[in-house]
């Protein structure tokens, strides 16, 4: 991604030039080609962090039950246990092994990353990230911010909220509200998503909206049906980014390969990092 993203402005740019194509600043192609991005970030850290322990959190903590709304009863979560367990599963969550180092101290977790890779399309991850567990009546809630963090290479200012919900079988899903970006594409970014997938699939579907800024720019971008497994490219899903210019757009068919359409109907066509 990092040869990409520094690639991308240049060849908006050059492919601009052209008297018959409307010029469009870089930061509207990019709403389009960086929101999934950072929005599957979004999911892939809720995977690697609830996944593996997701029916343990809710199936096996020692617990009382208690009503909430609607008569319903849920088990309210043992959020240290939750804590220690994740910590506990950093060497199988972050690879390769040895790359990270986990502690928790009650409710928090904090870890220690090295060029690691998580599940799924999380590559070459370094620097500290803290999680704080809380309990969102009965639902496991995560914070996650990070300090000094980089993806592929790139600077990453982590910063979400995960909420989960109750088990379905083999469904798992949470939502998620995050500022979540790299600022060296954006300003700021705001978002909410659901994601959802099944148990041990390796796979997640994502829907949301976010609203971004750079410079004396801003767009709303909504992600429809974004799917990715890992170790694949996005195999499914449309991107619509809404700004003063008109709606810049793009879709994922499992290629390595996104065309992103202009208001002008033109289109670039641009490699993801998949």
């Amino acid at each position: 991604m990092k040869k990409t993203k520094r690639a991308l402005g240049f060849l908006t740019l050059l492919a601009s030039a052209g008297c018959a194509d409307t010029y469009y600043d870089p930061y509207y192609y990019d709403t389009a080609y960086y929101d999934p991005y950072y929005g599957a970030y979004d999911a892939a850290w809720s995977y690697a962090w609830v996944d593996p322990v997701y029916g343990y959190w809710y199936y096996s903590l020692p617990v009382q039950s208690r009503s909430i709304d609607r008569g319903q009863l849920q088990n309210p979560v043992d959020v240290n246990t939750a804590a220690a367990q994740l910590a506990a599963n950093a060497s199988s969550t972050f690879t390769p092994t040895g790359c990270a180092t986990a502690t928790s101290s009650g409710a928090t977790v904090n870890y220690a990353l090295n060029n690691c890779r998580a599940p799924i399309g999380l590559d070459q991850l370094s620097g500290n990230v803290q999680l704080v567990l809380s309990d969102n009546q009965g639902q496991l809630a995560i914070a996650a911010t990070s300090t000094d963090l980089s993806i592929n290479g790139a600077p990453y200012n982590l910063s979400m909220q995960i909420v989960g919900s109750p088990p379905e079988a083999g469904q798992r899903k949470v939502t998620i509200t995050s500022t979540s970006f790299s600022p060296e594409r954006f300003d700021t970014r705001s978002s909410e998503s659901t994601v959802t997938w099944v148990e041990g699939s390796g796979c997640f579907t994502l829907n949301g909206q976010s609203r971004s800024t750079r410079n004396n720019f801003s767009a709303t971008t909504t992600v429809s049906g974004y799917q990715r497994c890992d170790n694949q490219c996005p195999s499914a899903g449309t991107v619509t980014a809404v700004t003063t210019e008109g709606t810049f757009s793009t879709s994922f068919d499992g290629s390595n390969t996104i065309n992103v359409s202009t208001p002008s109907d033109d289109t670039r066509t641009y490699t993801i990092d998949c």
